[in-house]
């Protein structure tokens, strides 16, 4: 999707919408996105999986609104066909990008932690009908799709960690649920936008599916480790039980996803740095 292309097909859908600048702001391995008039997105999806991921985003809208405590992306521009989204751009920056510098942890987890409240808490009865994708791995395929990423990365690993990464591989996790929730499913730091030391909007929803609850927290676990984990299920309303359970499956599905990311490290240095130091606290 190049820019004359982009553009034709927004004055197409909305001939009322002046398109004064636009500029090509990214383009992932499922979506290309342009800023519009520096204050609107539009998201362009690139093959018909990935038009799947739009369509459970859209029928997705009117429950964020009741219930999600953050900002998202609010649809505002949706042609006929459902092709492409508009919305307005949200403020900040992804907390990818300002780590080094962000030291907000207690705000975010409380602001997390209630997020993730309100959203997992989503009745089934609201959720039956939309269609939703149902995550249902077992452990073992877990490991299985982890595992073909580890071999494509190892290359990237130090040494010291091949041992204990490979013990886990072999091991055998026990404590898996049946229980599933409406979760993000794709938490991570890069989703996450953060200023002025606070969460300011959750983005990229297109994995969203009915999963269980710790696939969101283990992307916090991945990227920003034990103990800001622990800070956001702190604020989780759960039995101290229950609590222990999540932590435990967190870490697992964390110790599972690191090499996807180590993955895109090949192309991206900011994910391979930040990779390479989550496997001193996972291995």
């Amino acid at each position: 999707m190049d820019q004359n292309t982009a553009t034709s097909l927004i004055l197409k859908n909305f001939p009322d919408l002046k398109v004064s600048k636009i500029i090509k702001i990214g383009e992932g391995t499922g979506n290309v996105a342009y800023e519009v008039n520096n204050h609107l997105i539009f998201r362009f999806p690139k093959g018909p999986a990935n038009r799947i991921q739009l369509s459970q985003e859209i029928t997705l809208q009117p429950l964020l609104k009741a219930y999600s405590t953050l900002p998202y992306p609010e649809f505002e521009y949706l042609p006929t066909d459902h092709s492409f989204v508009g919305y307005q751009k949200l403020q900040g920056d992804p907390l990818i990008h300002k780590l080094a510098n962000f030291s907000s942890w207690d705000i975010f987890a409380e602001q997390i932690g209630n997020f993730l409240n309100q959203l997992h808490s989503i009745p089934q009865n609201k959720l039956s009908s939309l269609n939703i994708l149902v995550e249902d791995k077992s452990f073992s395929d877990w490991q299985e799709h982890s595992f073909l990423f580890y071999e494509k990365t190892k290359h990237l690993i130090p040494e010291k960690h091949y041992t204990f990464i490979e013990d886990f591989f072999n091991s055998k996790p026990q404590n898996q649920t049946k229980d599933k929730v409406l979760c993000h499913n794709d938490l991570g730091i890069e989703h996450i936008l953060v200023a002025d030391g606070k969460v300011t909007g959750i983005i990229d929803w297109g994995g969203v599916a009915l999963a269980d609850p710790s696939c969101d927290f283990a992307r916090i676990y991945r990227d920003v480790g034990p103990k800001i984990l622990d800070m956001v299920l702190s604020k989780y309303d759960t039995t101290p039980e229950v609590r222990v359970q999540l932590w435990e499956r967190a870490i697992f599905y964390g110790k599972c996803l690191i090499f996807e990311d180590l993955y895109c490290g090949i192309r991206e240095d900011e994910y391979l740095q930040k990779s390479l130091k989550a496997l001193n606290w996972m291995y």
